[in-house]
């Protein structure tokens, strides 16, 4: 069985040909913490969906903005 990356540091690889892909064709959100991207290959012509979570907001605001106390 060969195990596929769909994944790279800028975009996203073709599920079929592994051409890299910079930008999903659609995005919608599903709910507050997932997103729909459709993608489609313009060398290959294939189409897929992939499903990105996003951290809860308070997450997100600690992530950027760490407690400045220090003990």
């Amino acid at each position: 069985m060969t195990k596929v990356q769909f994944t790279s540091n800028f975009g996203m690889v073709c599920a079929q040909c592994g051409d890299l892909l910079i930008a999903p064709d659609w995005a919608e959100y599903e709910d507050e913490q997932h997103v729909l991207n459709l993608w489609s290959c313009p060398k290959c012509g294939c189409h897929f969906e992939t499903m990105a979570a996003i951290p809860p907001i308070a997450d997100s605001i600690q992530m950027f903005f760490p407690s400045l106390l220090v003990a």
